[in-house]
């Protein structure tokens, strides 16, 4: 089984980030690490498909959490 390997320009386009943030998420381990080929930088697409559905998981769970916690003060103004 083969898996497509994208560019750094393929990946910018697919997260709708920037080149210098998508490398400030990696230094700070909250962005997939590229493989190195030579001088390439290249990402495997599952890798970056993997990391876009943790990222909405969390951010639907955190929308929940908000969503809990400003209906419980809600309640506790009323």
């Amino acid at each position: 089984m083969s898996e497509q390997l994208l560019s750094q320009k393929q990946v910018s386009k697919m997260v709708s980030f920037s080149r210098s943030y998508i490398y400030e998420m990696i230094v700070k381990g909250r962005f997939p690490k590229p493989k190195k080929f030579g001088r390439a930088s290249r990402w495997f697409k599952g890798d970056i498909e993997q990391w876009l559905i943790k990222e909405k998981e969390e951010h639907d769970n955190e929308q929940g959490l908000f969503t809990h916690v400003g209906k419980a003060i809600d309640d506790l103004l009323s």
